[in-house]
This record gives structure tokens, C-alpha cells and sequence, in this order.
């Protein structure tokens, strides 16, 4: 069963919070049984769908037409992979006492989500796919993170690497993630059908993943294309909710849906949703970021330098480890005649514009302005798709600035 559009968020939200507050940290990984695997040294080119929890909670019918449709016209093509996480997630949620309407409860979802994928992991045809241990490259990566860590493993590692990964999620920020990592994305739109997404899905996989298994090859940076008109992969204006961010996204248009722009957006409702929104991507790209700038320089002395990821949270916790990091960090990422991020920060009165949600279009601009100077110049030597990436990302908040 889908859910409809009204309780899409609430689903998202209510499993967004409970990870960020840690419900779902595992105490030990590797104490945990393997989960039943049927990638059964399959060698064939095939994308990999890996689902997130907020999807499979939300889309199990949708999830279910498109493991129906490998046993039909898309055979071979894909595998649903579901994630470690996921199905941790999915058995903390199956006792939940969340109700989103009369017929639907985050328990029932999830009981009925674990169900599914219990069913398909032992089935022969491998059509759905559960995450073993050994199928992770960062193996204390948590919550999204793991979630990022299983599209990563799929997509670099599994059968020599250069593979097609499609996330299916509806959570904002873990998209932004793929993205700077340059996984493609699928969220869900009113409308979406399993065909749809098949299609274009296995489009995508002929045009651009099309390779001799020898070469272990990706398509060059940066260029993600599809012939068919209902997938917009580099749609820069932004309008189109709730896909948002088209550089790696399979944007998915059901025909004759309405994708013109909201006319109410001089209300203070959505100038609270801009900024909301803003701040939260804004909060998982510094963090990232900064996790990038310290691996890059210190390597494998990072913990010795007093640096730790699991305690990095928040934009102020950012905003601390800049100060605190200071020019033996992050010198050589900014021209300080310009810009420099470290003593800007050292004003606590100027911190505080920085680490809040704004509160109006002023310091709204002022806020993107800051961060933008700030992720450009650690983006600034990293891939050609990762810096175009973060352009889209930084073009949609202007993008949205200019709508207020």
C-alpha cells in the first residue's frame, strides 16, 4: 500500500528524527546475523536500486510493481538492494506506536515492509538483494552515512565497480549526499508508476553504462543524459518539487502533471520552509565537508588531531571545529585576503549569524553567502561532478532566495 501525498512528509520526518536522535544506532554491526544475499556472482550490467527507509515505508506497492516487472519486460536489468540500516530501522519501527491516519501506522508499515523483504531475500531469482557485512566501505559509517556507504559500495566496489546506483529516497538532505557523490537520485512525485521509473532507469543504464565488463569503466563526470522527455537530468531552475536537485537526478515527470511554480511564495509559511530548508542542506554539506578537509590533509593521523566525526551534528559543532582546526587545517582551502572563514568565526556575535536558522531575507543572504565562500573553496579541488554538483545545490538557494 502507498500512502498519499498529505502523509508522505510526516512518514519522512518521523523517520528522519528518530535516526538523528540515534533510535537506530546498532550497538554492535558485526554481532548481527547476515542478511540473505542473491546476488549470485551475476557479472551482468545492471543498475542497482537502493531503497531507503521513508521510501519502503511509503512506496512498498510501488517497490513490489518494480521487483514484478524483472520477472517481465525489465529482466536482468536491476536489483532493489535494501541496506543494513534499512532493515535495522525497519525492525526498531515495527513496534512503533506512530499513527499516521486510520488505516495506516508506522508499525503495520513496517512489519509489512520487513515482510516483503524477508520474502524476496530467499527467493533464487535475484531480484532483491539485502546488504551483507563485507558489502561496506566505511564500516563506522552510521545512519545516512551507512546508507550513503551501501550506494558507494554498490557503485565502486561490487563486481570491480563503474555500476549504475539509483537511491530511492524522499529525505532532502541524504539526497544532497548522493549527489555530491555522485549517485543518482529518485525521490517520489504524485503520479509515479514502477514502469515509469523502470524505463528510465534502464534508459539511462544503455546510454551511459553500456561498457564492456573488462573496462570497469564509468561514464564521464558529470554527464548523466537520457532521450526520454519525461526525465529532466539538469533541470536548473529548481521548481519542481518535491525532486529538487537535477544534476544526478532522474527527474520524473507523470504525464500531464502540473510542474508550474506555487504562486504563494511571498507567505511568511514559506519563507519558513525556504529557510528551514537552506540551513538543514546547508548543515549536511559544511559537515561533509569538513570531514573531507581533515581526511585530506591529516590522513591517517586524524584522530590524533583531536577531530571526531560521530560528534560533528550541528552547524555551530562546524562552526567550533573551524575555529578550532584553524590555518593548519584550512589555510590552504581559502585565499585569506578575500575570505577567511576561521577568524570570521572567532566573533561569537558573527558566529551566531552563521549557525542559526535565519530569521529573515537579510540574513538569509547573508548566511548562504558565507557558506557558499566556504564549501566553494573546499570543493575547489575535488571532482568535476562534485563542484558541479554543489553549483546546482548553491543555484537552487538563489533560486529561492530570489522567490521571496
Amino acid at each position: 500500500m502507498d500512502i498519499n501525498d498529505e502523509r508522505l512528509n510526516d512518514i519522512t520526518n518521523y523517520v528522519v528524527d528518530l535516526r538523528n536522535n540515534d533510535v537506530f544506532i546498532p550497538t554492535d554491526l558485526s554481532s548481527e546475523n547476515e542478511l540473505p544475499n542473491n546476488n549470485n556472482g551475476n557479472t551482468t550490467r545492471t543498475a542497482y536500486l537502493v531503497v531507503d527507509t521513508n521510501f519502503i515505508l511509503s512506496h512498498l506497492s510501488l517497490l513490489d510493481d518494480l521487483e514484478r516487472l524483472l520477472h517481465t519486460k525489465y529482466m536482468g536489468t536491476y536489483q532493489i538492494v535494501i541496506p543494513k540500516q534499512v532493515v535495522h530501522e525497519l525492525d526498531g519501527l515495527k513496534d512503533a506506536d506512530r499513527t499516521i491516519d486510520s488505516r495506516h501506522s508506522i508499525s503495520r508499515l513496517a512489519r509489512s515492509a520487513i515482510d516483503w523483504c524477508y520474502l524476496h531475500f530467499h527467493e533464487s531469482m535475484p531480484t532483491v538483494t539485502g546488504q551483507r557485512l563485507h558489502e561496506r566501505i566505511d564500516k563506522n559509517a552510521l545512519k545516512d552515512n551507512a546508507i550513503l556507504d551501501c550506494c558507494l559500495y554498490f557503485q565502486n566496489v561490487e563486481n570491480g565497480g563503474g555500476n549504475m546506483v539509483v537511491l530511492l529516497s524522499n529525505d532532502k538532505n541524504l539526497c544532497v549526499k548522493a549527489l555530491v557523490n555522485n549517485v543518482l537520485t529518485i525521490s517520489y512525485r504524485l503520479g509515479m508508476t514502477a514502469d515509469l521509473i523502470a524505463n528510465n532507469v534502464v534508459s539511462e543504464l544503455n546510454n551511459n553504462y553500456n561498457f564492456d565488463d573488462s573496462s570497469n569503466q564509468m561514464p564521464p563526470e558529470g554527464q548523466f543524459n537520457s532521450n526520454d522527455s519525461n526525465v529532466l537530468m539538469n533541470n536548473d531552475d529548481m521548481d519542481v518539487e518535491p525532486i529538487y536537485i537535477q544534476e544526478n537526478t532522474i527527474d520524473l515527470v507523470p504525464d500531464g502533471q502540473d510542474t508550474s511554480t506555487p504562486n504563494s511564495t511571498s507567505s511568511p509559511y514559506f519563507f519558513h520552509e525556504t529557510s528551514e530548508e537552506i540551513f538543514s542542506q546547508v548543515t549536511t554539506l559544511t559537515l561533509e565537508a569538513i570531514k573531507y578537509a581533515v581526511e585530506s590533509i591529516f590522513e591517517d593521523d586524524i584522530e590524533m588531531v583531536g577531530y571526531d566525526d560521530s560528534k560533528m551534528r550541528t552547524l555551530l559543532d562546524a562552526a567550533r571545529c573551524i575555529v578550532k582546526m584553524g590555518l593548519s587545517t584550512f589555510s590552504e582551502f581559502f585565499d585569506r585576503r578575500r575570505f577567511n572563514p576561521m577568524k570570521m568565526l572567532q566573533d561569537r556575535g558573527q558566529m551566531q549569524i552563521y549557525v542559526n536558522v535565519p530569521k529573515d531575507v537579510p540574513s538569509l543572504k547573508t548566511f548562504v553567502a558565507f557558506w557558499t565562500d566556504f564549501l566553494e573553496g573546499i570543493y575547489a579541488n575535488r571532482g568535476q561532478s562534485q563542484k558541479a554538483a554543489l553549483s546546482q545545490i548553491i543555484n537552487h538557494w538563489q533560486g529561492l532566495i530570489k522567490r521571496l
